[in-house]
C-alpha cells in the first residue's frame, strides 16, 4: 500500500531553477565562448538544460505529472537559451553592419 504526502512539494521552484540554469548557461556561452564556436556551444547549453530538467524533476520525487513538469522545464529553458542566443546574434549582426 502506498502512502500519499499530505502536502507535496511545489514544482514551481524546480521550474524556475531549470530556467535560471538555462539563462546562466547561455550567458556564460555568449560571454566566454570563441566567436567562431559560440552557436555550437549554445547547442551544448541547450542539451545541458534538458538534462537538468530531468534531474531536477527526478529529484522532486513525484511520479504524477512527471512528463508535463519535465517538458515545461526543458522547453522553457530552451526558450530562454534561444532568446539569449538570438540577442547575441543581433549583437554580432549590428557589429558587422556598423
Amino acid at each position: 500500500m502506498s502512502s500519499h504526502e499530505l502536502a507535496p512539494r511545489s514544482a514551481l521552484p524546480t521550474l524556475i531553477a531549470v530556467w535560471a540554469f538555462g539563462a546562466v548557461a547561455a550567458l556564460a556561452v555568449g560571454l566566454f565562448a570563441p566567436l567562431e564556436q559560440r552557436f555550437e556551444w549554445f547547442a551544448v547549453a541547450a542539451g545541458a538544460c534538458v538534462f537538468a530538467a530531468f534531474v531536477a524533476n527526478l529529484r522532486l520525487g513525484r511520479a504524477d505529472g512527471f512528463i508535463v513538469r519535465t517538458a515545461g522545464a526543458a522547453l522553457g529553458a530552451l526558450a530562454v537559451v534561444g532568446v539569449i542566443a538570438f540577442a547575441f546574434f543581433l549583437g554580432e549582426l549590428s557589429a558587422l553592419v556598423s
